[in-house]
């Protein structure tokens, strides 16, 4: 690994003290393969330094722990991954029936892709929604008539409903099947769910994010829904998170390759997502990948299975391209094993 020089060569960004920071983490197979860079501050109306240990929200990221939890429930016999979604959420149309769980894991339900908030965010910031207010707008989403497992397509409120999935099957909260079965046995001690408007930790990073008004807030966080998103983390518990990817001594390697295994459309055509990963390559490696985005946060996890090497990029607004920030930052430091001329990884996404 070429981390040697990285400062100056400008790939790691420059953040005033006063401005929304970044967390960068990299790690790599030896305990001296490390790079850690942090910039700005976690709050800006407080100006307190953004910490190596803050806490962050990051979004999508916590799709892989949603699945997971599935996974291992499946396992244990405890719900079927090939019944209806209405086996497990009540009151849904009648695309509940035809939508498997598996087909919600790799984003094949056929659900519709939907943006909240949609319009810009007011500077109140984002409403405080929680599971109860959500399940109730998917419930309404009209049946089109299409049959599950014909395309790819992203949607996060499948992932909400896997979380209402594992809580009734399990009889308690996706943030209590995540603490017992992942958190707690991988050491992962400041990453949890989130499942209702209690205070934040004072670690926090605070979001920042741009409203209607044209000005930067501090996000409030009274938002509590989990499943396509609800996750609280930092970049060391991330890095364990990772570590177990490569080396899973949770289940002996059951776990790892089971959410690392890319999902197939009913045709047979693989696609690009796995288990709450992204499962491709870049510059002609194997890597495994996610991002989240929400109003005030962003945030990108890589690993490059082969060099056992994991970037983690965390940034407390949406002001900073924390997935070109951190493909950068492999090109240069993984360049001994990367080929310049193969595709990025936004060219490698296939599928439907």
């Amino acid at each position: 690994m070429l981390l040697d020089g990285i400062e100056d060569t400008g790939i790691l960004p420059r953040i005033p003290p006063a401005e929304p920071g970044v967390l960068i983490d990299v790690r790599g197979p030896g305990p001296d393969d490390r790079l850690r860079h942090g910039m700005g501050t976690a709050n800006i109306a407080t100006g307190e330094p953004l910490r190596g240990d803050a806490i962050f929200y990051v979004g999508s990221l916590a799709k892989q722990f949603v699945a997971a939890c599935v996974a291992l429930l499946w396992r244990d016999g405890v719900l079927d991954l090939y019944g209806s979604i209405s086996s497990y959420v009540p009151g849904l149309p009648p695309w509940g029936e035809r939508v498997h769980l598996q087909h919600l894991i790799h984003h094949t339900a056929g659900l519709p892709h939907v943006y909240r908030p949609s319009g810009g965010i007011d500077p109140s910031g984002v409403p405080a929604w929680g599971n109860e207010e959500l399940v109730r707008e998917i419930c309404a989403i009209p049946d089109s008539g299409e049959e599950a497992g014909t395309r790819h397509l992203y949607t996060g409120d499948g992932y909400l409903l896997l979380a209402e999935a594992i809580a009734h099957a399990a009889g308690t909260s996706l943030a209590d099947v995540a603490r017992e079965r992942l958190f707690e046995p991988l050491a992962m001690h400041d990453t949890f769910f989130r499942d209702a408007e209690t205070e934040l930790p004072a670690r926090a990073a605070r979001g920042h994010f741009r409203a209607t008004d044209g000005r930067l807030h501090v996000e409030p966080a009274r938002f509590h829904a989990v499943g396509s998103g609800g996750l609280w983390t930092t970049t060391d518990d991330l890095a364990r998170w990772s570590a177990n990817l490569v080396d899973d001594r949770l289940t002996g390697g059951w776990l790892a390759e089971t959410l690392t295994t890319p999902g197939r459309l009913a045709d047979g055509r693989p696609i690009h997502y796995a288990w709450g990963v992204s499962v491709r390559t870049h510059r002609g490696q194997p890597i495994v990948s996610h991002g989240g985005s929400f109003p005030g946060w962003e945030s990108k996890l890589v690993v490059f299975p082969e060099q056992r090497a994991t970037f983690i990029c965390l940034a407390n607004s949406q002001e900073l391209d924390v997935s070109s920030i951190t493909f950068n930052l492999a090109d240069h430091i993984l360049a001994d094993s990367l080929d310049p001329n193969a595709p990025h990884a936004d060219q490698t996404l296939h599928g439907g």
